[in-house]
């Protein structure tokens, strides 16, 4: 079944309405802080042996085996499924199965907990999770608009921070709560007694992040600046960047000039006017590379990247090409489509050489 956001708060509070909890998505740190919290609202603990049976990629194999095992010590277990794919919903389907059986009733009392990535609507374990009256499917999108405002508010607690800093924060800090919240642990750790967090704060805490290289590189590849995205791309390998942050990062930035382009083409308005309808805002020192980047780049282009980056995606998850590698090819013949005022289209012959 597939929950709205509006009953969220009742899931968590009732786990006993559904056996199996599949909850995916595009922000990881929220599908992790969700799945965490189910698996010890059910078993009490996140890492009893006795309660708890975590099953990564290499083991979804034992699944109906640990789903139906009786816990030795008393009490509900919990089977925690990690990197879940669609090779679960056989399992699934028979696990479930016994529960709807009036004939031959369950008395088991496992519930199943699932972590899976973004999952396409063609998918059929998010299908079978979206329709099966047992199993709830919880989506757990990128945190966006008031929604990553309020995550900010809520990690910064009582300090104080000026709107500048606030809103440099929305710009370098991603979509992913989990992040988020480790880089404003480590701004409040800077500040420490200030009264109130400054934009210098941030600069100087968070500047030189991963996160703040990341943007370095988008804005020099939607630029079709190749020497400087070639340039920052080593930096931030060098620093220990997190490739799939960068792709992420991509897609985030290039839903935000769909955005702006879908006002400027179909609401006619100014293009200065769009980006400043954009919530959360661009951040000011970004602004003019924002606006150079919508020279090229139109909504029909923007959707077709989209596809793109999702691909790359699944790409550095299946191929035997290193993601550095990929990522690196892709973000640099990106660059180079945009420098030569190229078709994006081009970007299929670099996926058929992978």
């Amino acid at each position: 079944m597939k929950i709205d956001a509006r009953k969220m708060a009742s899931i968590f509070q009732d786990t006993g309405l559904f056996r199996v909890f599949l909850i995916y998505g595009e922000n990881t740190g929220l599908v992790r802080e969700r799945a965490s919290r189910l698996v010890k609202k059910v078993a009490n603990s996140l890492n009893d042996p006795f309660l708890v049976s975590v099953l990564d990629k290499e083991n979804h194999d034992r699944l109906i085996e640990e789903a139906t095992a009786l816990s030795l010590m008393g009490g509900q277990r919990a089977v925690w499924i990690r990197d879940a794919t669609d090779s679960l919903v056989k399992p699934l389907e028979q696990f479930c199965s016994s529960y709807l059986d009036k004939d031959n009733p369950a008395n088991l009392d496992s519930v199943i907990i699932i972590e899976a990535e973004l999952l396409s609507t063609r998918s059929p374990l998010r299908i079978l999770a979206e329709k099966h009256p047992l199993i709830a499917a919880i989506p757990c999108y990128a945190e966006a608009g008031r929604s990553l405002e309020e995550i900010i508010r809520i990690a910064l607690g009582k300090k104080k921070i000026s709107l500048e800093a606030f809103r440099y924060l929305i710009a370098i800090l991603g979509n992913d709560r989990t992040l988020i919240r480790n880089e404003i642990e480590k701004l409040l750790l800077f500040v420490g007694d200030e009264s109130e967090i400054q934009i210098d704060d941030v600069e100087q805490a968070l500047g030189d992040s991963n996160e703040y290289s990341v943007e370095d590189i988008l804005y020099a590849v939607m630029t079709g600046k190749m020497v400087i995205a070639d340039r920052s791309f080593n930096q931030g390998l060098k620093e220990g960047i997190a490739i799939i942050a960068l792709i992420r990062g991509m897609l985030y930035l290039s839903d935000r000039m769909n955005q702006v382009r879908i006002m400027m083409e179909e609401d006619k308005i100014p293009l200065k006017t769009a980006i400043g309808k954009l919530n959360p805002p661009v951040f000011f020192k970004r602004v003019d590379d924002f606006a150079k980047a919508l020279n090229y780049w139109n909504s029909k282009r923007l959707a077709y990247l989209s596809c793109q980056i999702q691909y790359l995606e699944f790409l550095s998850k299946q191929s035997y090409v290193p993601i550095e590698t990929l990522c690196r090819q892709f973000m640099l013949e990106l660059a180079q489509i945009v420098h030569d005022k190229k078709t994006v289209a081009t970007l299929d012959k670099l996926f058929s050489k992978i």
